[in-house]
């Protein structure tokens, strides 16, 4: 699954790499050459190839674009573990310091999980209805 979170609120875009091959790496990367540099594609499948050592990822790109990559779209451990990395890295980019008030990040955090999951079990659906 290869889906894009728009937070609009902080102006940030999350595109989120599930359970995906090298190859639909590529293809998303050449959908977006101009949103990732050369060195960031070459180490971001590194990443992704590495898949025995690596659950999740996160990355900030140079073009502010956010990825995500995620070996299993369903984990109990690395699915929260990478949307906290997210919100945490979209909060402090916009100058949201945690004070006392943790708010911002459990809204954030709830919402981003919501969004996630509605996206990656629509596609999950879909893969199943295409096996009948």
């Amino acid at each position: 699954m290869i889906e894009s979170i728009n937070v609009d609120m902080y102006l940030r875009d999350v595109a989120f790499l599930v359970e995906i091959t090298p190859e639909e790496f590529d293809r998303f990367y050449y959908d977006n050459v101009t949103r990732i540099t050369d060195e960031e594609y070459r180490q971001i499948k590194a990443d992704i190839l590495n898949v025995k050592s690596v659950g999740g990822v996160t990355w900030v790109l140079d073009s502010g674009l956010m990825l995500v990559y995620l070996r299993d779209g369903k984990s109990d451990i690395f699915v929260p573990h990478e949307i906290f990395h997210v919100c945490n890295k979209i909060l402090y980019m916009a100058g949201v310091n945690h004070d006392g008030d943790a708010e911002p990040w459990a809204y954030l955090i709830g919402w981003m999980t919501n969004e996630y999951y509605r996206k990656y079990w629509a596609w999950v659906d879909s893969k199943e209805k295409g096996k009948k």
